[in-house]
């Protein structure tokens, strides 16, 4: 008895038939877009975007948890972040729930932001170690570009970025890849499907190369009281910012160097973790 494909959904298992399918309908694209652009002016342009889809046919993938999410972005937010490599030249990343990112100053209106997939030109020198280049190509869930683009649980947002959304995704991105490198604060797990992911057979077995980033669950209760003695009634869970600090080492720890302190989630794991501030992005 055949197995009968459900409709697509963004979920993690879901993740390699997005890429693959988000990959063809752009190259589809070009292929019109070459019948109608003869012009040698435009052969290197369109040679670059179709190695940039086929590119993202192989890019690996990432599935970001909304609390790594909103931990993320407060830790991009809060600057001061380590200098960590790239994980590999190009990937495709999705956020949970989207980026909580207030875009409501900039002069030209930007979707919700839901998935980006990144490409690294190389990088530059500077005071802190080595500047990333990083090119994002960022996807949306809007019902409405998604309808424009091919009708997929996520399409790309067809517009040029401002440098400073350039700059903020950026920062984002170099959070999660420090934060995945460490233990005490993100786990790192497999995909699992459930009745409703019925993927096609052909991409069922590359749902096991999605890494999954969840939050480390805090197993133990803030030691805290109240004036009266008496335990305290939590209601959310609360971030406390990394930081750096200057590390003792060397012999009788006579020496000391820069220690980044990652952030991490406060109180029981079954409380929300709230962010009270939302992200801005500022024109500049």
């Amino acid at each position: 008895m055949s197995r009968k494909r459900s409709k697509p959904r963004l979920t993690p298992v879901w993740l390699p038939w997005i890429r693959a399918h988000l990959a063809q309908y752009q190259q589809d694209r070009l292929v019109q877009q070459s019948q109608v652009l003869q012009s040698v002016s435009y052969e290197g342009i369109l040679a670059q975007a179709w190695s940039e889809a086929d590119a993202l046919r192989v890019a690996p993938l990432w599935w970001v948890s909304r609390d790594m999410t909103t931990l993320s972005v407060d830790t991009a937010q809060a600057g001061g972040l380590p200098d960590v490599e790239p994980p590999s030249l190009t990937g495709f990343m999705v956020f949970d729930g989207g980026l909580p990112l207030d875009f409501s100053d900039m002069p030209i209106a930007v979707p919700s932001i839901n998935a980006i997939y990144w490409i690294i030109d190389g990088s530059e020198p500077s005071n802190h170690g080595r500047v990333w280049i990083i090119r994002p190509h960022l996807y949306t869930t809007d019902p409405d570009i998604r309808t424009a683009h091919g009708g997929l649980p996520l399409a790309e947002i067809p517009q040029a970025l401002h440098p400073a959304v350039t700059q903020v995704l950026g920062d984002i991105l170099i959070a999660v890849w420090a934060l995945s490198q460490e233990p005490r604060v993100c786990q790192t797990r497999q995909a699992q499907s459930s009745p409703l992911d019925r993927v096609p057979v052909a991409h069922d077995p590359q749902q096991h190369h999605v890494k999954m980033l969840v939050l480390r669950e805090n197993l133990r209760n803030p030691l805290s009281h109240s004036d009266t003695n008496e335990p305290r009634v939590w209601t959310h869970r609360w971030i406390v910012r990394g930081f750096w600090r200057n590390q003792a080492f060397g012999p009788d720890h006579s020496l000391r160097r820069k220690q980044w302190i990652p952030p991490f989630v406060k109180g029981p794991a079954n409380l929300p973790l709230i962010h009270k501030e939302t992200v801005r992005i500022w024109r500049r």
